[in-house]
């Protein structure tokens, strides 16, 4: 007996949306055109705000509420999200730093330059994540309002104020698997490190961005003197940690995080195997939500990482999303075969069903009768 067809919905947030929100819609529209269709429903993340919400709804994670430091050193409220080890030695904590040090938690004037924001309490989320018996960490770290190369983070985890007792941190840590899963790739310092981000992505003066930069030279400077960098097996040259892909997230958060061991990646790449939807993959139609499929979508983030999975795996791809702003040309780099957006008066179901006529149309049977 032949299987029925899969359709494998992976839905980032639309609009006001969450992703599980938003792939629910779609799954309804498509299983309405398509009975005979076997649909699964996906949630992923870049890793920005709201990460640590959308990986615990989808493993069915415990909140635990906490009180932190914010960007300006006042108390804000965050949560930490605990899921335990099957085996029962321990848990994993899933982290947002957008709750913590957020943009959203200072006015845009403050956000013009950061100087004097601190992400100290990322540090201490991490360590109430490690009292709450978390022995792995999955911090996600997108666009941040501070700016200080993880110092903050660093100092509250009793490095000192000059970081002299950073080596002694890093060995305090070791026994913790720390997760870095970013919301880009981009290096601390460089052309497109974090404070170039600042200018092209935020609108910060070119100059304030000049000396973010020149700051963030010092510190790493002064970081690779007590932590002198490994070197490469094939060129014997020093690996710059500054230049690592992930470190500039956060405005230096992930540069803190690394040098604390964190393994590193995209978030939604990170997710594919966390959430179980590379192995979902073969056999199957991948549909991607989206809420704008643009120039940026098509290099980073859920659209990009998962598509780029799809294509490995050989599983066509199409796009729904309420916005395409892309040709096809730019979506068949990444094995995306179509790409649809909403109607005036359209939601993502109803725009569901009308995809799924042309992709998962009904089976013939051969006994039906002709015109």
């Amino acid at each position: 007996m032949a299987r029925a067809p899969r359709v494998v919905i992976v839905a980032d947030t639309v609009r006001d949306l969450l992703p599980h929100e938003a792939a629910a819609q779609v799954g309804a529209g498509w299983s309405a055109r398509a009975p005979h269709v076997a649909v699964e429903l996906c949630s992923s993340h870049p890793g920005g705000a709201g990460f640590a919400e959308v990986v615990g709804r989808a493993l069915g994670a415990t909140q635990v509420p906490v009180v932190v430091p914010g960007p300006l050193g006042d108390e804000v409220p965050a949560g930490i999200a605990l899921v335990p080890s099957p085996d029962g030695s321990g848990s994993t904590a899933y982290l947002d730093t957008a709750q913590v040090c957020g943009r959203h938690l200072v006015g845009e004037k403050a956000l013009a330059d950061p100087a004097g924001m601190t992400s100290a309490g990322v540090g201490r989320l991490l360590t109430l994540a490690r009292e709450a018996g978390a022995t792995r960490i999955v911090v996600g770290a997108g666009p941040l309002a501070c700016h200080d190369g993880g110092t903050g983070l660093l100092r509250e985890l009793g490095a000192g104020d000059d970081l002299e007792r950073l080596p002694e941190v890093r060995r305090e840590w070791a026994e913790v698997r720390l997760v870095l899963a970013s919301a880009t790739e981009s290096a601390l310092l460089g052309f497109s490190g974090a404070s170039a981000t600042l200018t092209e992505r935020h609108g910060v003066a070119p100059q304030v961005s000049q000396r973010l930069e020149g700051e963030l030279g010092e510190l790493t400077d002064r970081v690779n003197a007590l932590l002198p960098p490994a070197r490469d097996l094939l060129t014997g040259l020093p690996r710059r940690p500054e230049r690592e892909p992930g470190s500039g997230a956060g405005g230096g958060v992930g540069y803190a995080l690394q040098l604390l061991g964190a393994r590193t990646d995209t978030a939604p790449r990170f997710l594919l195997d966390e959430l179980g939807i590379r192995e979902r993959l073969p056999g199957s139609l991948l549909v991607l939500v989206t809420d704008v499929y643009g120039p940026d979508t098509v290099h980073e983030g859920v659209v990009a990482d998962t598509a780029r999975a799809a294509l490995d795996a050989a599983t066509p791809t199409v796009v729904l999303a309420r916005e395409v702003a892309v040709g096809r040309r730019e979506g068949m780099s990444l094995g995306v075969s179509g790409s649809y957006e909403l109607r005036p008066g359209e939601d993502l179901g109803a725009l569901a069903a009308r995809v799924a006529r042309t992709w998962t149309p009904p089976p013939h049977r051969p006994d039906a009768p002709v015109g």
